[in-house]
């Protein structure tokens, strides 16, 4: 075999070409991706290279980890808009909008990922933004989650050969305070102030119900049976969904306050949906601050 020729590789192992003229990066990978409706193999460029050892490593490091030559500069919101469709939208499971929400605006906190390829991403880059420490650490484990997600669904479908998200980890000291639960003369206060105070009533009800906000907000009309004094609903986990929870004889007025049988969700806002978390916790601390 003459000096400089390459040896022949297997079939279906891919193949670099020196290509004519003087270019900087003369040597072309391809690899055989497909079969066209003829049936010949139909080649994908893997890259270009300034000299042929370090094509020969390119193509090796292929060969021994194949992914998906056409979604190699996939950038990061590409592949997290691929994710979100495929978990969301396709996925036969059915996610809350607060799901929905969580990694929507995990997303949105980190837009210097956002046009990168996701194969060049790496352990620094993902690091960076978990040192963020002007965010909670409730909002770093959103972010850090999304991170894992987007990069599990990239290596299973071979957008990626290595996730370097696996290495991350959020260095700001937990901040979450526990809940404090009301005192018996907390209570009191609130039930002196029941009448004159805005939504001090709906602070009682989540307390002699024990729903989360977002359970109460998202509460539909149809959930709530003024015959049994029950109310169903829930959201987290599989046993926490569709629980019945009875209706204190105390709190009892209290809901048909705010029942309307021709009304979609309990808590109403300025639209036909439900009160937004938001203006909700406004008027809850406005409640606590009056009493």
């Amino acid at each position: 075999m003459p000096r400089g020729k390459p040896m022949r590789r297997a079939n279906g192992t891919g193949t670099i070409v020196k290509m004519s003229g003087n270019r900087r990066k003369p040597f072309e990978v391809r690899v055989n991706t497909h079969i066209n409706e003829w049936g010949y193999p139909v080649y994908d460029v893997l890259g270009r290279f300034a000299d042929r050892l370090e094509a020969d490593a390119a193509l090796a490091d292929y060969n021994r980890s194949p992914f998906d030559v056409n979604k190699k500069n996939a950038t990061f919101e590409d592949v997290y808009k691929m994710w979100y469709d495929w978990k969301y939208n396709k996925s036969s499971r059915k996610y809350s909008d607060s799901a929905k929400y969580c990694s929507t605006g995990a997303f949105k906190k980190c837009p210097d990922l956002h046009h990168r390829p996701l194969a060049q991403l790496r352990t620094d880059d993902f690091q960076r933004i978990l040192d963020d420490h002007s965010l909670s650490h409730a909002y770093l484990e959103h972010i850090e989650n999304l991170f894992h997600s987007v990069c599990r669904y990239a290596l299973e479908y071979n957008i990626i050969t290595k996730d370097y998200s696996q290495f991350v980890s959020i260095t700001k000291e937990e901040d979450d305070k526990p809940g404090v639960p009301f005192t018996r003369k907390e209570i009191s206060t609130l039930w002196a102030h029941v009448d004159d105070i805005p939504y001090a009533d709906t602070v009682l009800i989540l307390i002699y119900t024990g729903w989360r906000i977002t359970e109460l907000l998202t509460m539909e009309t149809a959930s709530i049976d003024l015959t049994t004094w029950t109310m169903t609903g829930g959201i987290k986990s599989a046993a926490g969904k569709n629980r019945i929870v009875p209706i204190h004889t105390g709190i009892r007025d209290l809901i048909e306050r705010y029942y309307q049988a021709d009304s979609t969700f309990f808590l109403t806002g300025t639209t036909t949906r439900h009160m937004s978390e938001t203006a909700y916790r406004k008027a809850f601390a406005a409640a606590l601050a009056g009493c």
